[in-house]
């Protein structure tokens, strides 16, 4: 695939993401799965290959989220659900020091996916549930 159609591609699914999230204040600005995270010299965040779905079973991979936030301190933290409603894993970000208005929140996740269903993570910033996003793992 031509690097202008996976950029076109890439740009298609964060629109999508965004669309679906359901996200309060607009403080998350996009939140993306993926196999690999590579970050640049200049701190800049760059994804692998974009994941779109789960089947039951263990999965390694990891999420970007990036956040607006006024300058300052701050706390993060991105809980995963299952169907259920029953915490998985979480992920805590302590003391997320934020000198611009965008800060970006990357996890490593290993999870087993018991069951099919309807999953979903749930941003936090400061305790208060700001975003989630539902996905489907067959």
């Amino acid at each position: 695939m031509c690097r202008a159609r996976k950029t076109a591609c890439l740009f298609l699914l964060t629109i999508f993401l965004l669309v679906t999230a359901q996200a309060s204040e607009n403080t998350i600005i996009n939140h993306i799965l993926t196999d690999r995270v590579i970050i640049a010299e200049d701190e800049t965040v760059y994804v692998s290959q974009v994941i779109v779905g789960f089947t039951t079973g263990r999965a390694k991979f990891h999420t970007v989220t990036s956040v607006l936030l006024e300058k300052g301190l701050h706390q993060g933290q991105i809980v995963l659900e299952d169907p259920n409603g029953k915490t998985i894993v979480q992920k805590m970000f302590n003391d997320i020091t934020v000198e611009t208005d965008n800060v970006s929140l990357i996890g490593n996740w290993e999870v087993d996916f018991k069951q099919p269903g309807l999953y979903q993570f749930v941003i936090y910033i400061d305790k208060q549930p700001k975003f989630r996003f539902t996905f489907i793992v067959k």
